[in-house]
């Protein structure tokens, strides 16, 4: 919490330029988009974030990804989006005690009801403002591959794991989402089950390497 109000206070003025620019460049919309998530032990909340598209029809019923270079994309939102600096709100929620400077990006409702079981297990922790699939390329995996990515560091947290994460998220920023080595960690044996964060720690034969295999600890 004391981080995320620091945090918060250091990117005040950063927010308040960005606040500008959006409503500059679009007076009659709303600043935020402020979606409903889903969170640790399936809790909804609303998640702040900047407004980076024009008002648009949302079909809950479907929920496509938002590439680069999508015409509903704001000039302003572009570079909100390219830095990740349309997620800073979220400190809000981190103060609220709905997410954590580090774990699974929030799932909507939408893609809950369809997640598996194996997927849900990413649930088993608070959502984050980064993670272990946002510092190893995230947009150039495939969701399955995410939700992989999620329930290894579900299953493998540890605060240094969270530091490391953290220390990779300003180059990941600033350079790019970019793809990370064919052999980043993720679980891709979707009959295991994690029984709690950071399981895979401390016991022998539960973190799986990335080839889909029993790794010895």
């Amino acid at each position: 919490m004391a981080l995320a109000s620091l945090a918060l206070l250091m990117c005040a003025p950063v927010l308040l330029v960005i606040a500008v620019a959006i409503e500059v460049e679009d007076p009659y919309s709303p600043l935020f988009f402020n979606d409903w998530v889903m969170g640790r032990g399936q809790t909804r909340f609303r998640m702040f974030k900047f407004r980076t598209m024009a008002p648009h029809e949302i079909t809950y019923t479907d929920r496509p990804e938002v590439h680069q270079g999508s015409p509903l994309v704001t000039r302003v939102g572009a570079v909100l989006r390219r830095s990740k600096l349309d997620e800073l709100p979220q400190l809000i929620n981190v103060l609220a005690g709905q997410m954590s400077l580090v774990g699974p990006r929030p799932m909507d409702p939408i893609r809950f009801d369809r997640a598996t079981t194996f997927e849900r297990q990413r649930l088993l922790m608070r959502p984050g403002l980064t993670g272990w699939a946002q510092v190893n390329g995230n947009i150039h995996w495939t969701w399955a591959e995410r939700m992989e990515m999620d329930v290894w560091y579900v299953d493998r947290w540890a605060l240094a794991l969270d530091l490391r994460i953290l220390c990779a998220t300003a180059p990941a920023i600033l350079l790019g989402e970019r793809r990370g080595a064919a052999s980043v960690a993720r679980v891709t044996d979707h009959g295991y089950r994690v029984p709690w964060p950071g399981f895979g720690r401390f016991s022998r034969g539960s973190s799986i390497d990335p080839a889909g295999k029993m790794a010895r600890t």
